[in-house]
């Protein structure tokens, strides 16, 4: 484990191994860590450096009391990226973490050779707790239910599921890592879900894996990507990289072979 102080003065903790070409960033999603990406790490390490890290707030990073935006966690991520020398990578983002992602590409596209997207979405701003909006209510009810004094009871049941009953032991360590974010983390994270994902998919210019546990839209999956493939896992929830590694890594590998 190594750690890099930001510009702002934020503590990011990440982890890196393995070398070879091309590298491999991996980016955790909502209330998660890098080391719930362990199986992809162990995996790619083999033969590829690979990079994971915890975004600030969340896992063993600094809880600073902003910056938790997409543009602000790919800003930290480059850094760490230039601190390893690692450019022209496979940017690897989990769902909440998607927004981070995208925005990595878009603004360090000599960073990104390629994109995957595990179990994300891409849409249009979102206007959290307007009624007529449905992504933004959706987003406003879940912020709220989070408040109070049962907020961290209700968390901690959404956030189990989002594993499948076949999780095992690996979903109830995902579940209690997750329970230990600051509730401000939570919010802030899930206001950083709002913005226009679907703009900056549009302006990429990479390849992209879009990877998935459910049915995609491809139609719309498509219009808002220039060159997207797809790939779906069988018998996972929301978490395919922790449920079924052995999927997803293979997947991603057929992905990078054709790139």
């Amino acid at each position: 484990m190594a750690t890099l102080t930001t510009r702002d003065g934020t503590r990011i903790f990440y982890k890196v191994r393995g070398e070879g070409r091309p590298p491999f960033i991996f980016i955790h999603g909502w209330c998660s860590n890098l080391a719930h990406w362990d199986a992809q790490t162990r995996h790619f390490g083999k033969r590829h450096r690979v990079l994971a890290v915890d975004r600030r707030g969340q896992g063993r990073s600094d809880v600073p009391p902003g910056g938790y935006t997409g543009k602000q966690h790919a800003a930290d991520l480059a850094e760490v990226a230039r601190k390893e020398k690692i450019r022209s990578a496979i940017v690897v983002g989990h769902a909440g973490g998607g927004p981070t992602t995208l925005e990595f590409a878009r603004s360090y596209p000599h960073l990104a050779r390629a994109v995957v997207m595990v179990d994300s979405m891409v849409g249009p701003k979102a206007r959290i707790g307007d009624p007529s909006d449905p992504a933004g209510r959706a987003l406003g009810a879940l912020i709220d239910s989070f408040e109070g004094p049962g907020g961290a009871a209700e968390f901690k049941k959404m956030y189990s599921g989002l594993f499948s009953r076949h999780a095992g032991p690996a979903g109830r360590q995902a579940v209690a890592d997750a329970a230990k974010t600051p509730r401000e983390v939570v919010a802030a994270e899930l206001e950083s879900l709002a913005i226009n994902t679907l703009g900056i998919a549009k302006r990429l210019e990479q390849p992209v894996l879009w990877l998935t546990a459910a049915a995609a839209n491809e139609a719309a999956v498509g219009k808002a990507f220039r060159n997207v493939q797809f790939a779906r896992t069988v018998g996972s929830g929301h978490f395919p990289h922790i449920e079924v590694p052995e999927q997803t890594n293979a997947m991603i590998e057929r992905f990078v072979s054709t790139l």
